[in-house]
């Protein structure tokens, strides 16, 4: 029965979903609605089950006393931080004034600083990438070069040609080869979805 009543259930599930998409049954569509709330209310104690989860394991590395065990307190910090001024709903409130401060003030900017610092990551990424051992990393690197001479405010000023080359790779090249990639993540997905209703595939218990 462990394994029984899972699968049944997301056999009902995916089916009345699915039912429901193609059909608009009003009645069907009621108990559609009802199992799309339930599945935010799962992922909300989910997400919850995270968080204790989050708090156990930088628990077990205070307790070590790891050397990076500050981070850890600095996690709990922030937690404690954005629960207690996150729950003020008054706008004007010396709380929400703070949350503010903490998110936009810090948040923010750490989040923009990190992406930032990746760039250098991918820079080098690229070196490595754009090295023409064969003739489809010719073309990878043909494409790559053209895109960013298009791009630059000193070449558009010598020939309007690479602004036109550029834009003709992320405009044609780019777009259908994105397109192409994302049916086929599509066409995956729904053999995965197919496969999870009808209990072939049954990862979400664990090691099968």
């Amino acid at each position: 029965m462990r394994k029984e009543v899972p699968i049944a259930i997301s056999f009902v599930a995916g089916v009345l979903i699915i039912f429901e998409y193609f059909f608009k049954v009003p009645s069907v569509s009621d108990a559609a609605t009802a199992v799309q709330n339930w599945g935010s209310i799962v992922s909300a104690f989910a997400m919850g089950l995270a968080a204790a989860n989050l708090i156990v394991i930088h628990a077990r590395k205070i307790r070590s006393k790891h050397p990076d065990a500050w981070m850890s307190y600095l996690v709990y910090l922030g937690i404690v931080a954005m629960l207690v001024t996150g729950s003020a709903r008054d706008s004007d409130s010396p709380l929400r004034s703070l949350y503010s401060l903490i998110y936009d003030g810090m948040y923010l900017p750490l989040n923009a600083s990190m992406f930032s610092i990746m760039v250098f990551f991918i820079a080098s990424a690229a070196r490595r990438s754009f090295r023409a051992r064969n003739i489809d990393a010719a073309f990878l690197l043909v494409a790559g070069l053209l895109v960013l001479l298009g791009n630059a405010p000193l070449t558009a000023l010598m020939s309007s040609w690479f602004p036109k080359a550029g834009g003709w790779f992320m405009n044609y090249a780019n777009v259908s080869g994105n397109r192409a990639i994302m049916i086929g993540a599509a066409l995956g997905m729904v053999l995965t979805g197919f496969r999870v209703i009808v209990g072939l595939d049954r990862s979400y218990f664990g090691g099968e």
